[in-house]
Formats: structure tokens, C-alpha cells, sequence
């Protein structure tokens, strides 16, 4: 694969996206190439230092236009499961500690569990148990044996 005239198409946020996007360009029939992330700069100290420099996506010039295509159908696709992930998402749990009597406010993903009470530090649960969940212990009292 050689490219004519190379220009940076893409800038990735990550290699990964980089090599996404390379492959839904191979599939029209566009090559392409990638520019990662390697970075060493610091690896004697940190390791690989990420996103020094973005990833980018490199093709010929005279593809470009049709590039540009795939590329904004392949953005709306993104904004469009950004979107459907941020309508999906749960409501805050109000929670009233039984310490302080004041209420908060906690993320949804934390249903079930036991947290701290921001006003007072006291332990607080956060919501109810998921009955269907095959992993919620319930606490039956001693086994009797």
C-alpha cells in the first residue's frame, strides 16, 4: 500500500479509534494509514506516556472526498449512541440519612450498595436491592442445621 500525495484525514482520540477508522475506510475500498500513539518519551520513569500525540489517519489526496463521507457518517453514528447513552440513563437516588435526617443525592450506579452520608459520614443505603440480581445476598437469619 503506498499512498499518492498522503494527507492526515483523521485525528483519533485513540489508537483503537485510529485502527476503526482505517478498517471502515479499508471496507470501502480506501487505503489508508495510522500514525498511533507510541509516545516513550518518560518510559524509563512512567512507561508509555499516552496521547502525547494523537493517533491520526493518513490517505491519498485524491480519496479524500470520499473520506470525508465515511467520516461524517461514522461521526453522526457516534453522537447518535452518545445521545441514546446520556437518555438512557437513571435518575439520582435521594437518599435520607437516618443519622443527620438531611438528604442526598446518589448516582444511580450505586443502587444497592452502602455509602457514606456527605453531611455527617454515617453509613447510608442507596436505594433498594435488585431482586433479580442472581449476586444480591439475601440475609435469611442463621441456617439451621
Amino acid at each position: 500500500m503506498e499512498l499518492r500525495d498522503p494527507v492526515a484525514a483523521y485525528n483519533a482520540a485513540t489508537n483503537v479509534e485510529a485502527q476503526l477508522i482505517k478498517m471502515l475506510l479499508a471496507e470501502a475500498g480506501i487505503d489508508a494509514f495510522v500514525s498511533e500513539d507510541l509516545s516513550v518519551g518518560g518510559l524509563w520513569m512512567f512507561g508509555t506516556l499516552p496521547e502525547i500525540h494523537k493517533p491520526q489517519v493518513w490517505v491519498s489526496a485524491c480519496d479524500v472526498d470520499r473520506v470525508q463521507r465515511i467520516l461524517e457518517d461514522y461521526e453522526s453514528q457516534v453522537a447518535g449512541r452518545n445521545h441514546a447513552n446520556e437518555s438512557s440513563a437513571e435518575p439520582a437516588i435521594e437518599v435520607l440519612c437516618d443519622d443527620c435526617g438531611q438528604k442526598s443525592l446518589f448516582p444511580s450506579s450505586q443502587r444497592g450498595s452502602v455509602q457514606y452520608c456527605p453531611q455527617c459520614g454515617a453509613h447510608v443505603d442507596v436505594g433498594e436491592s435488585n431482586e433479580d440480581d442472581p449476586f444480591w445476598l439475601k440475609d435469611d437469619g442463621p441456617e439451621e442445621s
